[in-house]
């Protein structure tokens, strides 16, 4: 077997891949600097929260009032919603999860939105404890009306059971805006990925029917799915074929 004539076609064919996976690499460097334009100049990330987050109060009780009060704890009122919204998923949630912590310490103050956070599961065996939202927030009323309780609070049987459930409470909480936070990025990560998808195939549409002679329309449609499949990870190919060759 004769190694320099297999170094030598390995050589072409990844020479040939590398030029169209530089070809690729440019086509979805092009179609992401656009996309991120176009994001900027439409709000894209800020109507994204903000779909988000009501269709995630729609279950509330009262989700009118559960959102505002909801804006009124996290942004200061509903006239800085747009300014919560178009922050990053991370710092949106930490925003939530202040929000929430304190609905939690005051329910009486906040019982659209206490309501609705504190709510347990529906199905009956994870309903353990499904009396914590109503235990805490009669106990959380009754101090802050400043009723007598006892001398000692390790001898009050009903405030350690207070306290019980507000921990319960707050790790049912913490894990139900884990999951949201979870599901916002998944959702926007997807979106952005279908969007560079179709940008780069679009664009290398539009580069094929300017090629002379033309392509069929078949072999277009082929290319064009293909190639923005791919094009966002080219600048991959490009720099590990770049490499094989910086090695030999």
């Amino acid at each position: 077997m004769d190694t320099n004539t297999i170094a030598v076609t390995v050589e072409s064919f990844s020479g040939r891949i590398l030029d169209y996976a530089l070809l690729l690499a440019a086509i979805g460097t092009i179609a992401m600097a656009l996309l991120e334009l176009i994001k900027n100049v439409t709000y894209w990330r800020r109507h994204f929260h903000r779909r988000r987050i009501e269709r995630w109060l729609t279950i509330a009780p009262d989700s009118k009032a559960a959102h505002q009060q909801l804006m009124l704890l996290a942004a200061g009122g509903l006239q800085n919603a747009e300014v919560l919204y178009d922050q990053p998923a991370a710092k949106l949630m930490g925003q939530v999860q202040a929000a929430a912590n304190v609905a939690l310490d005051f329910p009486s103050k906040y019982p659209a939105f206490y309501e609705f956070i504190a709510a347990m599961p529906q199905a009956q065996e994870l309903r353990d404890g499904g009396d914590d939202a109503k235990l805490w927030r009669r106990f959380s009323t009754e101090r802050m009306e400043g009723r007598p309780r006892k001398i000692s609070i390790a001898e009050d049987t009903q405030a350690r059971g207070a306290a019980q459930a507000r921990a319960r409470l707050g790790n049912l909480v913490s894990r139900k805006l884990d999951a949201l936070q979870n599901e916002i990025e998944f959702a926007w990560a997807r979106l952005n990925q279908l969007w560079s998808v179709i940008g780069g195939g679009t664009l290398l549409a539009w580069i094929l029917l300017n090629q002379k002679p033309h392509p069929s329309p078949e072999l277009v449609v082929l290319l064009s799915v293909l190639g923005g499949l791919v094009a966002p990870f080219a600048k991959d190919v490009v720099s590990a074929l770049t490499s094989l060759r910086a090695r030999r």
